[in-house]
């Protein structure tokens, strides 16, 4: 099979998992993270971020575990070498919040690293689905005290789809709020053995009004919207001329703590979209996910057919029924 050379991709998207401990126990979590994971080393650290240090095109690194922030120097680290390069990546740093203090905020602020926080909904709810809700809140007013903004990335299930309006109330009261973005649950990890479940056609119409309906309430008050991912997309693309993402164009590499790469985050830890390593890469001619997209039988008379966004790649290849995909009643129901 005809492999591609690393000189010729173009990431753009550069994701390093520096661990996969984590001081939660999430109910789904995909990659069944615990306390007793593996750490990134320095030289897998500093190849990884080889592979992008000689690009002339602009480039996001996302810091990512695991829990990121078990490991303070490896993110100073990340910072330093990306500072050195000729084009200076963005940075950003996905964290559950509870480990966040005065050290971490500095250094956040020191390396310009933008903040995504994982919540799940209103405390109650946070503390069902991950842990230490209380320790995420009190990250999120440790943030809010230092000025740094935040988005959050929520996993829809059927435990908080019908409280998400409740999530955009809490995040109202932050200043540095600025999005949520959605993430649907799907079959890989821990959730084939617990029973949390993907919301249901009915809870996502449901759902999704509840919290539209919130959010323009909440915004027509505040200086700064707290945006919708979802919704900004259905405003700017169209699924007959934009890929979802960058893993669907062959620009997105996920690294593992061991070092093993692979599309994208989501696909880590499974041998099936393995590509080498950082001290060996392996990519195949055709690279993973880029072949995948959303389809459905209701596409041709779907309203939204032209302005549909389309759907993630590899949560497409980890839904179960693909005939009647979950974010299609997603999608419809943010523009009824």
């Amino acid at each position: 099979m005809k492999k591609v050379q690393l000189s010729a991709l173009n990431i753009r998207y550069l994701i390093l998992a520096v661990t996969s401990r984590c001081n939660l126990c999430c109910r789904y979590c995909y990659q069944e993270a615990g306390r007793d994971g593996e750490d990134m080393t320095d030289e897998v650290l500093d190849n990884a971020l080889s592979l992008i240090a000689g690009q002339n095109a602009p480039c996001h690194v996302q810091i990512t575990g695991g829990e990121p922030t078990l490991l303070p120097a490896k993110i100073a680290r990340i910072g330093e070498r990306c500072h050195a390069m000729t084009h200076r990546p963005t940075l950003a740093i996905q964290t559950n919040g509870t480990l966040l203090n005065s050290e971490l905020v500095q250094l956040f602020k020191n390396n310009e690293i933008q903040v995504g926080i994982s919540l799940d909904g209103p405390p109650d709810i946070q503390e069902d689905i991950r842990g230490k809700a209380t320790e995420t809140l009190r990250g999120l007013k440790l943030l809010e005290k230092h000025n740094i903004p935040f988005r959050v990335t929520t996993v829809v299930t059927n435990r908080n789809i019908l409280h998400l309006d409740k999530l955009a109330l809490l995040l109202a009261s932050f200043a540095g709020s600025r999005g949520i973005g959605l993430d649907l649950l799907v079959d890989k990890g821990r959730t084939t053995s617990e029973k949390i479940r993907p919301a249901s056609p009915k809870e996502m119409q449901q759902g999704m009004k509840q919290l539209v309906t919130t959010l323009a309430l909440v915004n027509s008050r505040r200086r700064i919207p707290i945006r919708l991912r979802e919704l900004d997309l259905l405003g700017r693309r169209s699924s007959t001329s934009h890929a979802f993402c960058r893993a669907a164009t062959g620009q997105s590499l996920a690294v593992h703590p061991d070092g093993t790469l692979y599309p994208c985050g989501q696909t880590m830890a499974d041998p099936f979209f393995s590509m080498g390593t950082v001290m060996k890469p392996d990519f195949p001619e055709n690279l993973p996910l880029t072949a995948i997209h959303l389809t459905s039988h209701r596409c041709r008379t779907c309203p939204l057919n032209g302005r549909c966004p389309g759907e993630c790649p590899s949560r497409t290849h980890y839904t179960l029924d693909r005939s009647d995909p979950l974010v299609c009643s997603l999608y419809k129901a943010l523009v009824e």
